[in-house]
């Protein structure tokens, strides 16, 4: 009988540490069992171990052969029923933590074992997942069959695929080897009962992380929609140049989402506010064109986008993002069309949109 020690933290580790006195050699190989690769094949001793460079999950198999004999095989995936796994994310992006944290849940029901989560927004998920054990960032966790650590990555040994090739979401469930599927989160949230704003109004957000991802006409649309009687609200933490809006004194994270929660609808860019209305079940209208139509959230959100132009470049495997550059346009920088698949999106195409599905 071999005894071995097994888990997945900082990768595939495995380890014969007896064999009830035979002191053999044994061959042990590492198969991923999707693909058939073989990742690894070497003799190994007692008290010899391996463990893989792959940080994410798979359906990994161990297999111990003695003399051409299989004598064991481990499927790591039927190892984690019952046992403790580690969640760390690894982004302090709002619209990061907020997309990734369903699929901890998922995580949770799907191999049936208990798991402990570690992000930078805690107080917003604690309570609104109880299935799940919250540890602050650093905090020692003990008694773990596996650890894994959620981000966009460019590592191909942290990440199964390019994750400027799918949606921002599946980058957790690819790590984590769950089937994908569009889960909208659960935010720590209780509304008041009366609106913090006298009369209708919207919430907007004009600013970015980032040059390519702002657009530019957003005068025109405030002054729309106050001629259509609504108060507009800036609710973006960073001074704003723009005109004709109600002032939000309070910009706390618990206010914004009250304030959120009982507007008419929110109109923003890929952004961390359009992913918390979005886990807030608000309806979003979304001026994103930078990055393809699906690699945000699509439920529930009326994406504003123009594929004719120049679009996309967020998605596209030929550029790697330069979050050190705000200027990043990599298709059309030193030319006219900087920008331009946001620039050529009019207000009068946002309005339109807005006040179809409005019935302004």
């Amino acid at each position: 009988m071999i005894k071995y020690n097994l888990h997945h933290v900082n990768g595939l580790f495995f380890q014969i540490t007896n064999d009830e006195g035979k002191n053999r050699e044994y061959d042990v190989k590492i198969i991923d069992r999707q693909s058939k690769e073989n990742l690894y094949q070497a003799k190994i001793g007692i008290n010899g171990w391996v463990r893989l460079t792959r940080k994410y999950l798979s359906d990994l198999a161990i297999i111990i052969s003695f003399e051409g004999r299989t004598i064991k095989q481990i499927n790591f995936l039927d190892e984690i029923k019952g046992k403790r796994v580690f969640i760390s994310f690894e982004s302090k992006a709002l619209g990061d933590s907020i997309a990734w944290i369903p699929y901890c849940l998922e995580f949770s029901k799907h191999y049936n074992c208990k798991v402990i989560v570690s992000t930078f927004k805690n107080f917003l998920f604690e309570k609104a997942y109880p299935e799940l054990e919250f540890v602050g960032r650093g905090e020692k966790v003990e008694n773990l069959v596996g650890m894994f650590e959620i981000g966009w990555y460019w590592e191909e040994h942290k990440e199964p695929i390019n994750p400027i090739l799918i949606p921002l979401q599946q980058s957790a469930s690819n790590i984590l080897h769950l089937p994908h599927r569009e889960i909208c989160p659960i935010i720590d949230f209780s509304p008041t009962k009366e609106s913090p704003i006298e009369g209708k109004y919207v919430c907007i957000s004009t600013i970015s992380t980032s040059g390519c991802k702002l657009w530019d006409y957003w005068q025109d649309l405030i002054d729309f929609l106050v001629s259509k009687g609504y108060k507009v609200l800036e609710i973006s933490n960073d001074e704003t140049k723009f005109q004709n809006l109600t002032p939000l004194e309070d910009k706390s994270l618990q206010n914004t989402m009250n304030v959120i929660h009982h507007s008419s609808f929110f109109v923003g860019l890929s952004s961390g506010l359009s992913w918390l209305s979005w886990a807030l079940r608000k309806k979003v209208f979304m001026i994103s064109n930078f990055s393809l139509k699906d690699h945000e959230f699509t439920s529930n959100t009326i994406r504003i986008y123009d594929e004719s132009i120049c679009h996309g470049c967020w998605n596209n495997p030929k550029f790697r993002f330069n979050k050190g550059d705000w200027n990043w346009c990599p298709e059309n920088e030193h030319t006219p069309r900087k920008f331009e698949c946001h620039k050529l999106i009019s207000s009068e195409k946002v309005i339109k949109i807005i006040s179809e599905n409005e019935g302004l």
